[in-house]
């Protein structure tokens, strides 16, 4: 799926279910826009450049760069940006209306609120759970940590069907939360099904960060010689370079094995033990 078509379904996903707290659709159709300009601000700010913008019946997506460019610290206020500006708001309007008497809509503070929360739920294609990538990141390898992301999203799907199946229990149904669930649910089958893509084709990423900044950190691995490229692919760390020692049950190093040529032999070769393909290299 594309990345716009990906932002589309969060910002359908948010406005219908926060514009279930108030009847004032245009009123949320500005909060979605001004949440997404937080985003945009932000990422051109860092140097990061807007593609394009589209205007749709819910609201506004934008498409932007390349955000792996950026540092973990620098991406991660571009995904808090948002959030942050509806709490921000939120604090503003409330101070207004106890301090000044100055009412600008308790339908403006609900629907801050519902972004907000909304948002920050660890579910695809949310703000909350890019948020989470970068924190887990940090402590697990990508694909363990994108296991555990998945699994937690498709608990937020399950969570908002029970509310939904409550909703009808006790007369009140809203619908909202089924569409959420729905949205979510697909977003997040299309995030697992892609994993092994984001691993593969990083090296584009990591090549154009070493060119920008001069030096990218390594990392390096000891692997069981019996174990498969796949599996060994699955280990590598999408922010640094990476190499393998392959060992076997003596811990003698039988070769390296960088991460380019990783995926070289997957390409080329495809999947075999890193016995049979250090055995090819030294032929």
């Amino acid at each position: 799926m594309k990345k716009k078509t990906k932002i589309l379904l969060l910002q359908f996903a948010t406005l219908i279910v926060v514009c279930s707290l108030s009847s004032k659709l245009l009123l949320g159709f500005v909060w979605v826009i001004l949440h997404e300009a937080a985003h945009i601000l932000v990422a051109k700010g860092f140097g990061i450049n807007l593609f394009n913008i589209y205007l749709h019946i819910t609201g506004v997506s934008a498409e932007i760069g390349d955000l792996d460019e950026l540092s973990e610290n620098k991406r991660l206020l571009v995904f808090l940006a948002g959030p942050l500006f509806n709490m921000g708001a939120i604090i503003i309007l409330i101070w207004l209306r106890d301090s000044y008497n100055i009412v600008l809509g308790e339908g403006s503070i609900l629907i801050n609120i519902g972004l907000l929360i909304f948002n920050l739920l660890p579910a695809y294609p949310l703000d909350g759970v890019r948020i989470y990538e970068i924190i887990l990141g940090r402590k697990k390898l990508y694909k363990n940590m994108k296991k555990i992301l998945v699994n937690i999203s498709f608990g937020v799907v399950g969570t908002l069907t029970v509310l939904f199946i409550l909703t009808i229990y006790i007369h009140k149904a809203n619908f909202s939360l089924l569409l959420a669930a729905i949205l979510i649910a697909y977003s997040t089958f299309l995030e697992k099904e892609k994993t092994m893509y984001i691993l593969m084709g990083n090296i584009i990423k990591k090549r154009k960060k070493l060119i920008k900044e001069n030096y990218i950190e390594n990392k390096s691995i000891s692997v069981y010689y019996k174990r498969d490229l796949v599996k060994v692919l699955s280990l590598i760390d999408r922010n640094k370079f990476n190499s393998f020692f392959v060992l076997d049950e003596e811990l003698q190093l039988l070769g390296i094995i960088y991460e380019d040529e990783l995926i070289n032999a997957l390409k080329n070769y495809g999947n075999m033990t890193l016995e049979e393909f250090v055995k090819k290299k030294h032929i």
